[in-house]
């Protein structure tokens, strides 16, 4: 009896397995140019995949990003092969390049929406990657912790064409104002990409010409009418698992902070906000 019990067991985790094995994944954006082997055609939001598809990737930086059935979030992506040589096609099988991502939480990702005020630039932006949402963002800081004025500002240090670059970054009313324009566009050449990494934030004081580095992180934005498509490509997926509205909002707000990384607190549960509750009643 114990035999069967035990027979049993293993074929219903057989089956789990298996059925896990066979999710599909919903496509919910795509950088670069990925083509459905089976159709012929580049992928776009939307799109089904299923794991024994096979895709091709125009490139070793082309990857896919999706929502599996149990409402995990995958990258699909190609491995970097050991030498160029080995390069044929950029082809591979969905379950073999499908990884899921590492779920954050928004209690360790300095999601902060009630602070007013930042006291600590070093835990705002992280040391990982910060995304602004839209060309620009007002970040409203302790005068205390930064007494800014002509003499002490916030710098940002990075290189463009192998060149340094550092950009005072502009103060209004207490707040530090970060603006894409004036950081893609530098006398070392434009930034074509919408994202700068390696970037260095200094407190430098003009008097004395010291400086003090806060932190070091890549610097990204995000166009928001392309974030909001991204999104609505997801909506109607968590509203056919019965979601809650808060807790669409909540999934959508770790699903930015999964594949984009930091952002304004306040920038990014408005913007959530907004959209969600002008989509789902």
């Amino acid at each position: 009896m114990k035999t069967v019990m035990k027979f049993t067991a293993i074929l219903l985790l057989a089956a789990s397995i298996n059925l896990q094995a066979q999710d599909s994944f919903i496509v919910t954006r795509i950088n670069g140019k990925v083509t459905n082997n089976k159709t012929g055609t580049l992928l776009k939001a939307g799109d089904v995949l299923q794991p024994s598809d096979r895709v091709t990737f125009d490139s070793f930086d082309s990857y896919v990003i999706s929502i599996g059935q149990n409402m995990g979030r995958y990258m699909i992506k190609l491995h970097e092969p050991p030498a160029p040589e080995t390069i044929q096609q950029l082809t591979a099988m969905v379950k073999d390049v499908a990884v899921p991502t590492k779920r954050r939480s928004l209690m360790a990702e300095r999601y902060r929406p009630d602070e007013t005020v930042v006291n600590d630039l070093r835990s705002y932006f992280g040391n990982d990657k910060f995304t602004v949402i839209g060309d620009i963002v007002s970040v409203p800081v302790n005068n205390q912790a930064y007494p800014i004025d002509d003499n002490r500002f916030i710098v940002f240090y990075y290189r463009v064409n192998n060149n340094p670059v550092s950009k005072k970054i502009g103060y209004e009313e207490n707040s530090l104002i970060i603006e894409k324009d004036k950081l893609l566009s530098t006398n070392a050449g434009v930034i074509t990409q919408n994202e700068i990494p390696s970037v260095g934030v200094y407190l430098y004081e003009k008097n004395t010409r010291t400086s003090e580095e806060i932190t070091k992180f890549n610097l990204a934005f995000v166009d928001r009418e392309t974030l909001t498509n991204e999104f609505l490509t997801i909506i109607p997926i968590l509203q056919k698992q019965r979601m809650a509205k808060d807790d669409i909002k909540k999934y959508l707000i770790e699903y930015f902070y999964d594949f984009y990384g930091s952002t304004d607190s306040r920038s990014i549960k408005a913007f959530v906000d907004d959209l969600v509750d002008k989509m789902v009643k």
